[in-house]
């Protein structure tokens, strides 16, 4: 006679298997990782778009294991306060421009008239000294690792009277970043300086606080400086170049497959900011001239060029990266 088991086994027999499924199931799904990362640039700059992409290429490549929410316009910090955070792990993924606070030899990446052309530039991004600089940025900094290295455009003058020669500077008063390297345009145009933040330039320019300014060309026009000034001039005195970075915990944390993602996609990203800056500039040149602004494009660059190897000169720790740098254009 065969033996039939009581109702409530039964019962219990089928929940159990049905929830061993069903946590089987759970459990193989993939774990979404929610990721930050801040940075100070508008919606429309060439780094937020590239931002954009590699969070879309970022969550495509790991089957959705890792968003990113991007906060633009220094809505999450300012820039410096996110480096901290970055260092901190308060934000993931942040902006670097120049790194002489913790490595000065890092600062020769902005001396004046250290690259000629962006085709001087992507040498030196394919170089084995750029790896090597990002490998020592990393670790003077801290905390962080350098994913890449990008560019948005050689920094130009903007001012109300045509620029050409050193000489047209007297009596000018230039706003710019009033710490090394930037401020070694003081010495390289033999002018007044003086830090205004990029929030007031505008205002400052207005009212004469300061008489000209330099900036890339996609910062003149987000700023709308041609409505206050009225010559733009091509000085490529320096180059505007900065990297993106990761929090070194997370880094240390991922597996060696998603660390090849990663490097991946913010490699890509850098590259895509370096296309999207020479793609635009033209266009940006052309918006100058459609708003009233004038180009001045033969200035006597010599005497900026003499004077900026003497800045280079005063900086010894920058002579062994920026004659490397030198010889990739040769």
């Amino acid at each position: 006679m065969k033996k039939i088991l009581p109702l409530c086994i039964i019962v219990a027999f089928v929940v159990c298997l049905f929830s061993g499924c069903f946590s089987k199931s759970a459990e193989a799904a993939p774990k979404t990782v929610q990721l930050s990362a801040s940075h100070v640039f508008a919606e429309t700059h060439p780094v937020h778009i590239a931002f954009k992409e590699s969070a879309e290429l970022l969550y495509e490549k790991t089957n959705g294991r890792y968003t990113l929410n991007i906060y633009p316009n220094g809505t999450y910090s300012n820039y410096s306060d996110s480096i901290t955070a970055c260092q901190m792990g308060d934000v993931d993924i942040a902006c670097l421009d120049s790194a002489s606070d913790w490595l000065e030899a890092a600062g020769v990446l902005f001396a004046p008239y250290c690259f000629s052309s962006y085709e001087h530039w992507q040498t030196f991004k394919k170089s084995d000294l750029c790896v090597k600089m990002r490998e020592e940025i990393s670790n003077a900094v801290g905390g962080i690792v350098q994913l890449n290295m990008y560019n948005f455009g050689f920094r130009h003058l903007t001012a109300n009277k045509p620029i050409r020669t050193l000489a047209d500077f007297d009596n000018l008063t230039l706003r710019c970043v009033n710490f090394a390297p930037y401020s070694t345009l003081k010495d390289v145009f033999e002018v007044a300086i003086t830090s205004i933040p990029i929030e007031d330039v505008y205002m400052c320019l207005s009212t004469g606080v300061a008489d000209c300014e330099e900036n890339p060309v996609t910062q003149i026009v987000t700023m709308k400086f041609y409505e206050v000034q009225k010559y733009l001039m091509k000085s490529q005195h320096m180059l505007a170049c900065s990297s993106t970075i990761i929090n070194k915990q997370l880094w240390d944390s991922l597996t060696d497959e998603d660390k090849a993602i990663f490097q991946e996609v913010f490699t890509r990203q850098g590259d895509r900011i370096d296309e999207m800056t020479i793609k635009n500039e033209d266009a940006l040149f052309q918006t100058c001239v459609d708003n009233g602004m004038t180009i001045i494009d033969d200035l006597d660059l010599k005497p900026f060029q003499a004077n900026a190897l003497k800045v280079v000169d005063s900086y010894p720790a920058w002579k062994d990266w920026y004659n490397q740098i030198q010889e990739m254009n040769k």
